[in-house]
């Protein structure tokens, strides 16, 4: 990678780069505060029942099982956290890499569930029909995937899905995030800050189809 490149990706780490990442770790440990809450509510329960059965009463077999059960699903519920904050962890770690896209796409949009449960959305990927294969930085293509959906946040209503489909042609890659309620007068001028920075990085074009109501990211 030439030293202009690289300078410029800096640039775009910089500041977007470095919000989204706070963003994304508070959001992590928002869900680890929550699986840690729902396991001390639990072995509460499992103290109730043992001293009850000190002082002699019957312990319910199903409010036992119940609890060991949200043990069991919380564990997995942290672990499945924990692996997607190490892969996002590593995504920093090289400038130029080749990754699966849709696992990229994926990881992205699973970050990005906790806000959008707040706001009742629900994000939905649809593979390609073939594998693709993003050449370039990975952390930056995350970063910009993140503030599109951030835009389809808020512009979108409650109750809806987003979709995420991603597709190859001749020209490059195609990202189209679909399932926006209104795109007029909102994009450009709502579209979070740092975006072109990192499209610019990335050699990546961003535009609308009104028509659709369809934010279109185009990689080379």
């Amino acid at each position: 990678m030439k030293s202009g490149e690289m300078h410029v990706q800096y640039d775009a780490i910089g500041g977007a780069g470095l919000q989204f990442f706070g963003k994304v770790s508070a959001s992590i440990a928002h869900e680890l505060k929550n699986v840690l809450a729902i396991i001390n509510e639990n072995a509460g329960l499992l103290e109730d029942l043992s001293y009850a059965a000190q002082r002699g009463s019957a312990i319910d077999p199903e409010r036992l099982n119940r609890a060991c059960l949200q043990f069991t699903k919380q564990i997995q519920r942290a672990d499945g956290i924990m692996k997607n904050m190490s892969r996002f962890a590593h995504s920093v770690d090289v400038f130029d890499a080749q990754v699966a896209l849709h696992e990229l796409v994926c990881l992205v949009a699973n970050l990005a569930g906790r806000l959008a449960a707040m706001r009742k959305l629900t994000i939905e990927v649809t593979p390609a029909a073939i594998p693709i294969a993003f050449s370039g930085n990975p952390f930056l293509l995350q970063n910009l995937i993140w503030l599109c959906l951030e835009f389809a946040f808020g512009a979108t209503s409650a109750g809806s899905t987003l979709l995420l489909a991603l597709a190859k042609n001749e020209t490059g890659i195609t990202l189209r995030i679909s399932g926006i309620d209104s795109l007029e007068n909102n994009f450009p001028s709502r579209m979070p800050a740092g975006y072109e920075d990192l499209l610019a990085a990335l050699g990546a074009k961003l535009s609308v189809d009104k028509d659709t109501k369809e934010l279109i990211l185009d990689l080379p």
